[in-house]
């Protein structure tokens, strides 16, 4: 299946700036000085912060491949590391448990997940970020060497240190070698996840302050609509597996 983002990088281009006019016409209002000063805070977030917390509250399914993308530019990380990660450590489900006790989509210990400040190993968004966030870290420890920042998040620094190099654990050997093949792959998901912050939130986690006022109701259900585009797009997008061309003469479709 194609793993073409050019329409929906297309789309979301265009509902960041929809949204900035959104934040800014609001921001220029006549209201009250509390509520301008709390559109004009919020006219400083970006639009994917937005749809982040939108999605979150109204439980809006997102792409897991979309969380990699996400984590691999906050903690500069190849996004095809990351991916090969999660299909070695769990095949992608946000629910496994390991014999070790490891949890969710990276295979995080809890220790590990609660350094990391993943409050929720099994919310799928959180444990991807600790992950990345975790093999950043070792990445650096390991002046970029990809193969001891993997030995060492699958065996230990310890062992790492102990040993000068990888250890001599057939497990980790074979980790190691399983995620190297995987990076040279299109590795993609193929799963929409929801927040589990979002699940049973529904409409009704909506600041009172926010929807008692015409104009914040329209930003708020604005805000829900650009989201279902987003998945919308997302979803047609995997199911057709359209071609750069064949997206690029849909495009006006979708907007």
């Amino acid at each position: 299946m194609a793993n073409n983002y050019s329409a929906y990088e297309t789309l979301y281009n265009y509902m960041s700036g929809l949204w900035g006019q959104i934040q800014y016409t609001s921001g220029s209002g006549t209201k009250s000085s509390s509520i301008s000063s709390g559109r004009q805070a919020a006219a400083s977030q970006s639009f994917s912060d937005t749809f982040k917390n939108t999605s979150q509250r109204l439980g809006v399914p997102v792409s897991m491949d979309s969380i990699f993308e996400e984590a691999a530019q906050l903690y500069n990380v190849p996004a095809a590391l990351l991916k090969a990660m999660g299909k070695a450590e769990s095949g992608f489900n946000a629910d496994a448990v390991s014999s070790a006790g490891a949890q969710g989509v990276m295979q995080l210990m809890p220790a590990t997940a609660k350094a990391l400040g993943v409050d929720d190993p099994f919310d799928a968004r959180s444990n991807i970020m600790g992950g990345a966030k975790y093999i950043a870290e070792k990445l650096r420890d390991y002046d970029g060497d990809i193969e001891l920042a993997l030995a060492a998040y699958n065996a230990g620094s310890g062992n790492v240190r102990k040993y000068g190099g990888v250890p001599p654990f057939t497990e980790t050997q074979n980790y190691i070698k399983r995620i190297m093949e995987y990076m040279g792959m299109d590795l993609t998901t193929g799963k929409t996840v929801t927040d589990k912050a979002g699940t049973d939130a529904g409409t009704s986690n909506v600041d009172v302050d926010v929807i008692s006022d015409n104009m914040e109701l329209t930003e708020v259900m604005t805000q829900y609509f650009l989201a279902k585009m987003q998945l919308q797009l997302q979803d047609k997008m995997n199911t057709l597996g359209l071609s750069v061309s064949e997206e690029e003469k849909e495009n006006n479709a979708f907007l």
